[in-house]
């Protein structure tokens, strides 16, 4: 393991598990609830764990790729429209396909959530890009460039996924959030698959900030109320094998699993 991943991985885990860590004895004593400042200021603290991790991995690295290489992918918004319609519309095009064959196989899905207004998207979007799509600056930006180093992408991409997932793991134990009482093995197979659509995606376009759309779209799409909640059993697990099915696909239709890597040194600088 390079310095720089060491390094990302190493202060993103602390960062995260500390205020997590902290926020989920209070919480569970209800010292602390969902909403509240003291509560709202820790759980965003957790999130910004790889954000806060990329920039102390890429200072700490210097030398490996400056600052401004890493601003020149995160910023990177010249690509083909088309691109961005990607980004958006994929995680809303895979959160209906997954219910609307729910809905088949289980007419009136009794028990469901109510799905919000499609024009709430749009502001939950925006919320969403510091609710989880900040999180690209290191998951896409630092980790899955630098596992590459040594695997292919498909391979980086199932283990940034892994780690991914075993980093949101203090959540399943705090009241208040989505992920309280839901099922990890389910939540980790829909992580891992989202891994590997990033890795496509990132790896197609060498942009940090399209990987920021795409990570608000499945969280404002989720919040809209299109996830299928972890109590309709097996059929909770649709969404996540179709993002596993997907990214899969998509990188050997594009030869990705040939250990061909997108690292920060490779990206032309600029648009």
């Amino acid at each position: 393991m390079n310095r720089r991943l060491a390094t990302f991985l190493a202060v993103s885990f602390a960062v995260t598990w500390s205020a997590w860590g902290i926020l989920v004895p209070l919480a569970r004593a209800r010292t602390l609830v969902y909403g509240q400042w003291p509560f709202m200021g820790l759980y965003m603290l957790g999130g910004l764990g790889p954000t806060i991790a990329a920039y102390a991995a890429v200072l700490a690295t210097s030398a490996q790729a400056p600052l401004s290489e890493f601003h020149r992918r995160l910023f990177r918004w010249r690509v083909a429209g088309w691109w961005y319609l990607v980004a958006a519309g994929l995680p809303i095009a895979l959160a209906v396909a997954s219910r609307t064959i729910t809905a088949l196989l289980t007419p009136g899905m009794p028990g469901a959530p109510s799905v919000e207004p499609w024009y709430m998207f749009l502001p939950l979007f925006v919320v969403m890009i510091a609710g989880g799509g900040l999180e690209e600056l290191g998951w896409r930006g630092v980790a899955q460039p630098e596992m590459e180093r040594a695997l292919s992408r498909a391979g980086a991409a199932l283990l940034v996924g892994l780690a991914w997932a075993v980093w949101h793991a203090p959540l399943f134990l705090l009241p208040g959030v989505s992920q309280y009482g839901a099922s990890f093995p389910v939540f980790a197979v829909g992580v891992i698959g989202t891994a590997l659509i990033l890795a496509w995606l990132y790896g197609r376009t060498g942009s940090i900030l399209l990987c920021v759309v795409f990570h608000a779209a499945v969280n404002a799409i989720a919040a809209l109320g299109f996830a299928i909640p972890h109590y309709r059993g097996w059929l909770a697990l649709l969404g996540p094998c179709f993002n596993v099915v997907l990214g899969s696909l998509l990188l050997l239709s594009t030869s990705a699993f040939s250990n061909k890597s997108l690292r920060p040194t490779a990206v032309a600088p600029g648009g």
